[in-house]
């Protein structure tokens, strides 16, 4: 039996440490997603999943609605990526200034990784609820309706943010509606309807 997010924190305020094991089996992948997105390590982006779901367990008893676990725990997936991009920045800043054209070198003649890092690069920067939706539509695969009731929002919201984030992706890599390769009613502003219904 499939348990809802509001009665696995139910049941893991009642003691059940099993019910917050599900819950982290269902929302892991999802915020290891974002947190690579932002930018991050394989080996870091588990570090920080981690610490998210460390901190949710830890504030479960302050969550006034059970059916907005979803929500609440991105919320602070969304502020323990943003301290993790400060702190990395501050490491970054602390490299010696001589290795900086080793490193801009380096990431020139990467080739497909430089594309990979393009990308998440753009997905970086969309607003945190955007980042979400599109994780959760894209990668778990859900619907804009299973998002919207994971999430606790409006159906009209998740499709708003869906094609809000599709359009930015499609200008930051250069597509424009219409410039499908020979044919003008697929292009990407086709692909970005089509993706949100």
């Amino acid at each position: 039996m499939a348990w809802s997010d509001a009665e696995l924190v139910s049941r893991t305020l009642s003691g059940d440490r099993e019910a917050f094991g599900k819950l982290v089996d269902r929302h892991r992948r999802t915020v290891f997603a974002l947190a690579l997105q932002r930018g991050f390590q394989p080996a870091e982006a588990d570090d920080l999943t981690q610490e998210v779901f460390v901190k949710a367990y830890k504030s479960l008893g302050g969550l006034q609605d059970h059916a907005a676990f979803a929500r609440w725990m991105y919320g602070i997936a969304g502020h323990v990526l943003a301290d993790g991009a400060r702190s990395q920045k501050r490491h970054r800043n602390e490299v010696a200034l001589e290795s900086a054209p080793e490193i801009a070198a380096e990431s020139q003649t990467q080739g497909p990784g430089r594309d990979t890092a393009d990308v998440l690069r753009a997905l970086a920067e969309l607003p945190e609820e955007q980042r979400v939706v599109l994780t959760l539509r894209y990668l778990e695969g859900l619907s804009p309706k299973e998002i919207a009731e994971r999430l606790g929002e409006p159906r009209g919201t998740v499709r708003s943010r869906l094609h809000h984030a599709l359009q930015y992706l499609q200008l930051a890599f250069g597509f424009k509606a219409g410039a499908g390769a020979g044919n003008s009613a697929a292009g990407s502003g086709d692909v970005a309807e089509g993706a949100v219904r």
